[in-house]
């Protein structure tokens, strides 16, 4: 497992695509530092079943900025994941909302690599809001399946 933790600023980003954060768990486009308008988000393509995925588990994440019809393709062995926001609302309001997203998390990637030969990888980003006003934690994940389900202890001393 091997993941870093920093500080990310969004409140710019935020400004100059005239969109707040969201309340609620969202599903973050992988460009959301270059895009200019919100119909330029791109997600990475496995948002399509990793949302079924929660779909299936009551577990709803909304799209940053809306539905997109933009997404990457990545032909590599690892698993690039959609970036997801972790609201203070949504970790106040359900406690246990972190332990069952990374928990169908790492069952994705289990299925994903089921009867893969090699090391294989998965990455993610997880953006976590905190409850000092505007500061927004970033975690840069990448690792196995189980690797995932041991981020939920550091998810939660973010907020």
């Amino acid at each position: 497992m091997n993941y870093n933790i920093e500080e990310y600023k969004i409140e710019s980003r935020l400004e100059k695509l005239d969109l707040i954060l969201p309340k609620n768990l969202s599903f973050f486009p992988e460009n959301i530092d270059i895009a200019n308008k919100k119909n330029e988000f791109i997600f990475t393509e496995s948002v399509i079943d990793l949302n079924k995925y929660f779909i299936q588990n009551n577990v709803i994440f909304d799209f940053f900025g809306g539905d997109s019809e933009l997404y990457r393709s990545r032909k590599n062995a690892d698993i690039y994941l959609p970036s997801i926001f972790f609201s203070i609302s949504a970790i106040s309001e359900n406690p246990e909302i972190v332990s069952v997203s990374l928990n169908i998390l790492s069952s994705y990637i289990y299925d994903r690599l089921k009867g893969v030969i090699g090391d294989k990888n998965a990455k993610i980003e997880f953006y976590i809001e905190t409850k000092k006003k505007g500061q927004i934690m970033k975690i840069d994940y990448k690792g196995d399946a189980e690797g995932i389900k041991n981020l939920e202890n550091i998810i939660k001393t973010l907020k």
